[in-house]
């Protein structure tokens, strides 16, 4: 496990963003490819059924996580949560609940946390001693855009080999723009048509 280190900037990224859709063009619904390649990202690190920090169980947790050894506390330390460890043992065992500054604290070292810890796993199984991994690219949602404005979208698929060690990079220090970049670069092997997946409803892979 790699040592803890501040992250560029003196501040730790942001956890991943709420559910919703942005908008693309002429109202069609989706959100960047690099959004949703964070996303799938995201939704693979917080196992199934992560609920919010808010929640008992959310809080429960990501504390157990976080408490379960030094680097787990540096990560803490380093979204200035600057309570005891007596505190912090009270708030895994719900005798105390942190004050709501605290949990946004909490849910940002957790996700800190689990995305360092991640990110060489994460590259070594996406490259997969370079056979890639296949994606699934499901275009945005027309239902809302003009009928003269639509376009024929299909779902696609493509194997992608050379970028992921950008796309984790990207995610775990939370740069949208690295990752919307590196979208950009993996979709250009749709061919003529990339541009219209720069925005996109969802993009599914395993690891």
């Amino acid at each position: 496990m790699e040592p803890v280190t501040l992250p560029t900037g003196g501040t730790l990224p942001p956890p991943p963003a709420q559910q919703g859709e942005g908008v693309g063009r002429y109202g069609a619904t989706g959100i960047s490819g690099g959004a949703a390649l964070a996303r799938q990202l995201d939704e693979r690190a917080a196992r199934r059924g992560l609920s919010p920090v808010s929640h008992p169980r959310g809080l429960a947790v990501r504390l157990r996580y976080l408490a379960r050894d030094e680097q787990g506390l540096a990560w803490l330390r380093l979204a200035q949560v600057t309570v005891t460890e007596r505190t912090i043992a009270r708030w895994m065992t719900a005798r105390q609940r942190p004050l709501p500054a605290n949990l946004k604290k909490i849910d940002q070292a957790f996700w800190a946390c689990r995305r360092h810890n991640l990110v060489g796993y994460y590259k070594q199984r996406l490259w997969r001693d370079g056979r890639g991994t296949r994606i699934e690219i499901s275009p945005v949602d027309q239902q809302h855009v003009a009928p003269n404005r639509r376009r024929e979208l299909n779902i696609r698929t493509i194997n992608v080999r050379t970028d992921w060690r950008r796309v984790v990079d990207a995610w775990n220090s939370g740069d949208q723009q690295a990752l919307d970049e590196a979208w950009g670069a993996i979709a250009d092997s749709l061919g003529s048509d990339h541009g219209a997946y720069r925005y996109v409803s969802h993009i599914g892979f395993g690891i």
